[in-house]
């Protein structure tokens, strides 16, 4: 059964307060709150997702620095979304300038830097992934050159060595993810609804996803099954699932920090 979400709040702190630890329940309640605030205003919200969608798809096709671009300015678009959805919630119209709200007002500087720490985070993870995976391949060509007398076993100790390894590999791909996941969801939201740090506010993001890992289950539990859905119809369930997505990271937020 799903925790109620508490009624919106019409003032923000100055910083974010003490991190609340919730229960699992609130898990689903996040989602059903995403979907009241895509509810407040659809056409906008799809929108917003069609002009951001448009905006990556051409970042990708510059050369070289594209998809760097793209990664250091999700965390300004995220900001404006998280003001955006904030607006809904003192009872103001969505406006698609919402979505470029982050390059105002002193913040695209603060929001720029949790992009470029998440570029770094995913530049090191890829490194140590790529690690690992070249030294556990190459303990299993070792471990195959002295099977060589015979053809069967060794084939099927290599097959057994190259599956444990790359087992092991998405384990440690999957986990880094999760772990600078932790560090992003919330970041935005706490650098302009809070004022916080750069810095502080992704160190309070993952403090707030690791108190809170039951709670971040069951939303990921559902995630899995919404998105799987969203996919299906060549994909065009993501222009609503997206803004729910961004409206449950708000009602995370609000919810913990609030």
């Amino acid at each position: 059964m799903s925790t109620p979400v508490p009624p919106y709040s019409t003032s923000v702190p100055p910083s974010a307060p003490a991190i609340r630890r919730l229960s699992a329940g609130y898990g689903g309640s996040w989602w059903a709150e995403g979907w009241r605030v895509f509810a407040a205003s659809p056409g906008v919200w799809i929108a917003i997702m069609l002009i951001l969608l448009v905006l990556m798809f051409l970042l990708v096709l510059v050369p070289f620095v594209g998809g760097i671009a793209q990664t250091l300015l999700l965390p300004v678009f995220a900001g404006g979304v998280m003001l955006g959805c904030h607006a809904l919630a003192r009872g103001e119209p969505l406006r698609v300038s919402h979505a470029f709200d982050g390059f105002t007002h002193g913040r695209f500087g603060p929001l720029l830097i949790v992009g470029l720490v998440m570029l770094a985070a995913g530049f090191v993870l890829g490194i140590v992934v790529l690690g690992v995976a070249f030294a556990l391949l190459g303990l299993a060509g070792l471990s195959s050159l002295s099977a060589l007398g015979d053809v069967q076993s060794l084939s099927l100790s290599a097959l057994a060595s190259l599956g444990m390894s790359f087992a092991l590999v998405i384990l440690i791909a999957l986990v880094g993810g999760a772990l600078i996941g932790m560090a992003f969801w919330f970041a935005p939201a706490l650098v302009v609804l809070n004022g916080e740090e750069p810095v502080a506010a992704m160190r309070k993001s993952f403090v707030a996803s690791w108190r809170n890992v039951p709670a971040m289950l069951v939303y990921g539990l559902i995630y899995l099954a919404l998105a799987l859905l969203a996919s299906l119809p060549l994909g065009l369930g993501w222009l609503v699932l997206a803004p729910v997505i961004a409206g449950t990271c708000y009602a995370g937020w609000r919810t913990i920090f609030t």
